[in-house]
């Protein structure tokens, strides 16, 4: 009785043993990263959309996302509008260190404070003509 004992608690000590040392394993690191920023400013346009974030600290930086990245064969951007009080945020996902696609998230409520409008003549078509985003934070 004894050895059956002894030899039951030593079974559940070696199992115990050998199924925590997969968690001890170190973990593999991502090669995505990602960084959110707050929204100030979007304004459409033709071509895109212009928007205006908060870097860190106090400064602030802009983003030019032409139209064509928001289609899902091209995925390199991505919109999703809601009806809460979501403080507008942008996340910059990074591949391997260098820019792979970002996600906007602003109110559904054209009307909100975060939304702007430009002049469809403002000279800034050229700025829309990027294959990545600058990674400015």
């Amino acid at each position: 009785m004894k050895k059956a004992l002894l030899l039951c608690v030593f079974s559940v000590l070696f199992i115990g043993t050998v199924g925590i040392m997969p968690l001890a394993a170190e973990a593999e690191e991502s090669e995505y990263y990602y960084v959110n920023v707050q929204i100030l400013k979007i304004f459409p346009y033709k071509l895109g959309y212009y928007v205006i974030y908060r870097k860190a600290g106090l400064g602030t930086a802009e983003a030019y996302i032409p139209h064509k990245w928001f289609d899902r064969r091209d995925a390199r951007a991505n919109l999703n509008l809601t009806r809460s009080d979501v403080n507008p945020y942008m996340t910059f996902f990074l591949k391997n260190g260098k820019f792979d696609h970002v996600n906007i998230c602003a109110s559904k409520d054209l009307k909100h404070p975060t939304w702007g409008t430009l002049s469809p003549s403002a000279p800034i078509d050229d700025k829309f003509n990027v294959e990545e985003l600058a990674l400015d934070f």
